[in-house]
């Protein structure tokens, strides 16, 4: 993996003309991003870049507006305003690219959201069937091959209802993969799951990590953040307040709220 940098300190990261930094592609770049729900502000100027090969994990407390910062990047939720490029693509606010720009996504929820009457197999073999439009045989030889990645190749035939929480996790994660996305986008993925069933769904994450998978992951998983992340964001009332490598912030915070966050954590 490329270890990146803390560039630009905490209001995130700087770009250089191109979407590039120390020769590496931006695959998202966000810049002034403002969300409101009514009179709530939620998101208050984000600006984050995401590179190749990177894997950066977003921390912080609940309704700091991590989630919500995620799900407008493949407008789940619109934001009211500010510039969002996925992978080269900017996307258009009016709506009129977002299907083009959410096949460059892989998003992993908190719930699983498989489909309960479709089977493992065909659950992952939805999307390139229906989006993609490969055919059944190429589809299902992909999709046989990311079950087995995953740890789950026998239970291709088995329904969500015959699955743990982590078992139907990790089918999610191969669903998310099926569409070999530019980037994978986790939303707390563990936060549902039995605390012996996290471990398994980690380990793919891990792997994914491993393998050089771009990846943004919304987590509170500190040992994950720790082993995996090559840079950590911290937020905080809609804003980024510190980011940087998880041995610059875990062990020498710069800021007071993220000092008082981790002291109550760690």
């Amino acid at each position: 993996m490329t270890h990146a940098d803390a560039e630009g300190g905490a209001a995130g990261g700087a770009m250089t003309e191109g979407g590039a930094a120390g020769g590496r592609r931006a695959v998202v770049e966000v810049r002034d991003l403002h969300k409101n729900f009514g009179r709530l502000e939620v998101l208050k100027g984000i600006d984050l870049d995401v590179y190749e090969q990177e894997v950066v994990v977003i921390i912080g407390p609940s309704g700091s507006g991590k989630s919500t910062f995620l799900r407008c990047l493949n407008m789940l939720e619109e934001p009211q305003s500010g510039r969002i490029v996925i992978d080269g693509t900017v996307l258009d606010l009016k709506k009129a690219n977002v299907n083009a720009v959410r096949q460059k996504i892989g998003m992993v929820f908190q719930l699983f959201n498989l489909f309960p009457h479709l089977t493992a197999l065909d659950n992952v073999m939805l999307g390139p069937r229906v989006v993609k439009k490969i055919p059944r045989d190429q589809a299902e030889e992909l999709a046989l091959g990311l079950l087995r990645k995953v740890g789950l190749v026998d239970k291709a035939k088995n329904y969500p209802q015959h699955l743990s929480g982590g078992q139907q996790q990790r089918v999610a994660i191969a669903r998310a993969l099926a569409m070999q996305p530019k980037i994978m986008m986790f939303d707390e993925p563990t936060s549902a799951l039995d605390p012996e069933m996290i471990g398994e769904v980690l380990a793919v994450m891990r792997q994914l990590a491993e393998e050089g998978t771009t990846m943004l992951v919304v987590s509170h998983e500190m040992g994950f953040v720790r082993e995996a992340a090559d840079r950590m964001v911290f937020m905080d009332e809609g804003r980024i307040l510190e980011q940087g490598s998880p041995t610059e912030v875990f062990t020498n915070p710069r800021e007071e709220r993220t000092k008082a966050f981790l002291s109550k954590i760690l």
